[in-house]
């Protein structure tokens, strides 16, 4: 029978109590519910949302469960039976919760931002929910079990992952045809979408290194439609111009709405120190010819789409490699 593959969510106020009952009793917790065993649910009360966990989780099945054994990392477990069959209910005395019991054991554990995990299985472990499925991210999670411990432990910053990916696509084979399409590729399945806006701007600081660039998203991007925000000098001290930059990790067509979007920077980045002289969207996953309506009818905003961002990713990546 093939296993299925899984996220877990524990409470994270109580981590050392469910690193030692995974560690040493063999057990993952979980909470909701102070007399209902889930055998013979009477009463509610938030337990039946264990339900789903305890009838679909198999022997062999893998669950990775974030913040075990420390805040950051995420634990890798194997299920040593059925749940439906090993499950117990006993709620623990002290913290007078936790109940519901099921048989696993520990195999390894990553942190997020190890070089080894995709960007699949980053963006899939922010989910709120507290058990889901991740069958679609099976060799992602397969990858990880099979990959040297010490490597799982090591963080990287996001340059130092932009740049070991580069340096992969590279040690493969040197051709600007194929080095362009395998770096967008491996860029593309090492970083989540919103991790794009890091890659470029440090991508664009490596080929204008005498420029001020800046990530500037968050809350605030609604204002002004902007998510790096690149200023230059003028032959005055005092007065600057700036490119807006938004980016989408988009496919097929992209609407209007991106349009409205960051020509909201120009009322609010421009004064009489600082004048925003282009506005740019990158568009991540789909092509021009996709978006000849979009772009033909637009003159004030100017896109590069999937075959200009890898052309720009093969600038950045020689500018990293020294090869420029």
């Amino acid at each position: 029978m093939s296993k299925n593959y899984w996220c877990y969510r524990i409470d994270k106020s109580n981590i050392e109590f469910f690193k030692d009952e995974l560690f040493n009793e063999g057990r993952l917790r979980q909470g909701w519910g102070r007399k209902q065993d889930l055998r013979n649910l009477q009463l509610d009360e938030g337990a039946g949302r264990n339900k789903s966990m305890f009838n679909k989780v198999k022997k062999n099945d893998i669950l990775l469960v974030p913040q075990l054994p420390d805040l950051g990392k995420v634990a890798i477990v194997e299920a040593t039976e059925d749940w439906s069959k090993g499950y117990d209910f006993r709620v623990e005395e002290n913290l007078k919760d936790f109940g519901h019991i099921f048989p696993a054991k520990f195999l390894k554990s990553f942190t997020r931002n190890s070089k080894e995990v995709t960007g699949n299985l980053r963006s899939t472990l922010r989910n709120p929910s507290r058990f889901w499925n991740i069958n679609h991210y099976t060799e992602d999670v397969e990858n990880l079990i099979n990959s040297n411990q010490n490597e799982l432990d090591k963080k990287q910053d996001y340059e130092s992952r932009l740049l070991s990916t580069i340096g992969s696509v590279f040690n493969e084979s040197f051709i600007e045809k194929d080095f362009k399409n395998d770096l967008y590729d491996k860029l593309n399945d090492q970083f989540t979408s919103e991790e794009w806006e890091f890659i470029l701007v440090n991508g664009l600081r490596k080929i204008f290194p005498f420029y001020q660039i800046e990530r500037v998203g968050g809350k605030e991007e609604k204002k002004h439609g902007t998510d790096i925000l690149i200023k230059m000098p003028s032959l005055i001290s005092s007065y600057e111009y700036g490119i807006s930059i938004q980016v989408k990790d988009y496919e097929g067509v992209v609407g209007e709405e991106v349009i409205q979007q960051i020509n909201k920077a120009d009322e609010y980045w421009n004064n009489e120190n600082f004048k925003l002289i282009e506005k740019w969207v990158i568009v991540t996953r789909t092509s021009k010819e996709e978006n000849n309506g979009l772009v033909s009818n637009t003159s004030n905003v100017k896109f590069i789409f999937a075959n200009g961002l890898k052309e720009l990713l093969n600038t950045m990546a020689k500018s990293f490699i020294g090869i420029n």
